[in-house]
């Protein structure tokens, strides 16, 4: 036997999903979107990030889940607008954006969603910086297609943050593959090479972070098909969740 080095081969066949993978991502979206809608009754003022994070977790292995695809993210109030939050002990306070970003894993594969939603009311500057994101999530997957350029299609939706004056505040990419990792090949990120092919199962996850006042991000799973692509989830978007 003679050992051949490779670089990104593995990577590169795990992309495209096949119909059997795609059954396992969907359920574990389902978890996830599931674990959302319940945790939305048990959020309010006085609550720990590290108590919420907690339910997260239980509840996804409630409704199946082999594991959590990470640690959940809770980030409350100004510890929101921090990326990568590792949940604190600070209590939740009326007025506070909360921002969620967890994911289920089934059958080994995972899911992945970030939805933020406000403690009471939740203020117009909040309200329109949340139809800011919702925005460029629109843009980001109506490109998110076979043949599409990865650095475009993190393009489209950077567009309108940018256009919207808060380009400074966008300082991640607008997502990545997802499979048996959490975070797989294609990146959709400006500086990226790779192209889009059906089968590719990608997050596209805008979001604009203030300091002290706040972040807000949006994350889907998005499966790439031979016409376009589909949203996987069904957790609720449309407008600011204001509890």
């Amino acid at each position: 036997l003679e050992l051949t080095p490779t670089k990104n081969l593995v990577e590169k066949l795990r992309r495209r999903k096949d119909a059997e993978e795609v059954s396992l991502l969907r359920e574990a979206v389902r978890i996830s979107d599931e674990a959302f809608e319940w945790v939305l009754e048990r959020l309010g003022p006085g609550r720990t990030e590290r108590e919420v994070a907690l339910d997260l977790e239980v509840e996804m292995r409630r409704r199946g889940a082999d594991s959590v695809s990470f640690e959940p993210i809770v980030g409350s109030g100004p510890l929101s607008a921090h990326i990568h939050h590792t949940p604190s002990d600070r209590e939740m306070q009326a007025g506070d954006l909360v921002l969620l970003d967890f994911g289920a894993r089934w059958g080994g594969y995972c899911s992945d969603l970030t939805r933020t939603v406000a403690l009471g009311s939740a203020g117009d500057h909040h309200r329109e910086v949340y139809e800011i994101v919702l925005a460029a999530q629109a843009a980001g997957i109506e490109a998110t297609r076979p043949g599409a350029a990865c650095a475009g299609v993190d393009a489209a939706a950077r567009a309108v943050v940018d256009g919207a004056g808060y380009g400074e505040t966008f300082g991640h990419g607008l997502g990545h593959g997802v499979g048996l990792d959490i975070h797989e090949a294609p990146r959709f990120h400006k500086t990226s090479e790779d192209t889009l092919a059906a089968g590719d199962v990608m997050t596209v996850e805008p979001g604009i972070y203030e300091g002290g006042s706040g972040g807000i991000r949006i994350e889907d799973c998005v499966l790439v098909t031979d016409e376009g692509c589909e949203v996987l989830g069904k957790a609720p978007k449309d407008a600011l969740i204001e509890i």
